[in-house]
């Protein structure tokens, strides 16, 4: 049979929604390199970093909910735009305070709450419009997530490099106004897609976002593989979003270690993200995508296992750092393509809106646990306690018999049913 799909570089629909995503992404992770900075610093409480952390999950909990009715009512072009204008308004809110050389807990916690709810939305109303512009310019989903996550290493690579180094040249205030400057540019991007249609047959009342909200709960329920994956997938981002808002920089700051050789750490691991990223759109098609993510997720608990030991801001920890972005970006890859291929674009939205939820609704108590426990004890026993859970979600998955529905080929769902 002939090949139609169509090389990724002529998809100019696809490139805008990614170029979007990872703007969007770049401001972000400049902010979330400077808030715990800035917490570390100037109260040198990791117990503090965490609350900041629980507050931002219970935020994005409720933000990613009510995003996921309001793109598939409106769609991710819109969701996005508007997404991005108010994280924009949040981090220029939180730059002027600082400017003044006000700072609180409590402002840092509204200002974030304020981003994140916010966040989310952006970012599944982004997510819901990848698959739809693939298959209209004919690029194979896999192929499609590989290169988002390529893109979107390029952009966890310079975020935190660029903070670091900012902040250590200007200031906190300035590299959340840079910030805001980014979240412009993600906004030009997105607006140059084509306008979302849609028709639907009941109008929006807080009964039918109900009903929306249950149509998609039930979709996840009976499906064979999302209603487990729907487990597995949040368990990750409860063990990955401690690490980097709370344990590495814990790790570095007590350590006596600069900004920029932290934001140096985090680009590494972004730079094997985006060689990840390549190796997953070259090879996922030909090979166990069961095995992949097992295989992946031993390798890099061991690497948490070998920073333990290390001492930060060494070249050994930047070169451990590359392999477990390296080995991490496939495992996501794998996760939002699994969600992509077995879901109606009519449900994308809520879908992926239910999934980010239940990230939020696990990471924001693992926030308050990991910031206890670097408190308590030290990052090196945080990174001891993440590596076990995940050799322990490793050996779940390689045991499992859903695990088998990885390798399944699916028909990938695009339009409205």
């Amino acid at each position: 049979m002939k090949n139609t799909s169509s090389p990724p570089g002529r998809a100019k629909q696809l490139l805008r929604i990614m170029l979007s995503q990872s703007m969007s992404t770049y401001a972000n992770q400049v902010i979330a390199f400077v808030i715990p900075w800035l917490i570390l610093t100037k109260t040198g409480s990791a117990a503090n970093a965490g609350a900041v952390a629980f507050a931002m999950g219970v935020s994005g909990l409720v933000g990613t909910l009510i995003g996921g009715v309001v793109t598939d009512r409106i769609g991710g072009r819109r969701v996005s735009m508007l997404a991005d204008a108010l994280s924009l308004l949040t981090a220029l809110g939180l730059a002027a305070a600082l400017w003044v050389d006000f700072f609180a807990i409590w402002f840092v916690v509204i200002t974030q709450m304020i981003g994140v709810f916010f966040d989310g939305p952006g970012q599944i109303g982004k997510n819901a419009a990848i698959p739809a512009a693939a298959a209209e310019e004919k690029v194979p989903v896999e192929r499609a997530m590989g290169i988002q996550q390529m893109i979107q290493g390029v952009a966890m690579f310079v975020g935190p490099i660029s903070a670091g180094f900012l902040i250590a040249l200007f200031s906190e205030s300035a590299t959340l106004a840079i910030a805001g400057a980014l979240f412009m540019f993600a906004i030009l991007w997105i607006s140059k897609l084509k306008k979302d249609t849609f028709q639907h047959e009941h109008p929006m009342t807080r009964r039918q976002a109900y009903r929306d909200m249950r149509e998609a709960f039930q979709f996840i329920r009976h499906d064979a593989l999302l209603s487990k994956m729907q487990i597995f997938g949040p368990l990750y981002g409860a063990l990955l979003f401690p690490l980097t808002v709370i344990i590495y920089p814990a790790w570095f700051v007590f350590s006596g270690q600069s900004s920029e050789a932290l934001g140096v750490f985090l680009g590494a691991s972004a730079i094997g993200g985006m060689i990840g990223g390549g190796l997953f759109a070259a090879f996922a098609p030909k090979v166990s995508k069961r095995a992949w993510i097992s295989i992946a997720t031993i390798v890099y608990a061991l690497l948490l296992v070998t920073l333990s030991f290390m001492q930060p801001g060494s070249i050994a920890t930047i070169v451990v750092g590359f392999l477990s972005g390296v080995v991490l970006t496939g495992v996501m890859a794998i996760i939002f393509t699994t969600f992509y291929t077995r879901t109606p674009q009519n449900l994308l939205g809520r879908v992926n809106s239910i999934g980010t939820a239940t990230g939020h609704l696990l990471t924001a108590p693992a926030a308050l646990i990991f910031g206890w426990i670097v408190t308590a004890t030290s990052p090196q026993t945080a990174l001891l306690t993440c590596a076990v859970v995940l050799l322990i979600i490793a050996i779940s998955i390689a045991l499992s018999s859903f695990a088998k529905l990885l390798d399944r080929k699916e028909e990938t769902h695009v339009k409205q049913t």
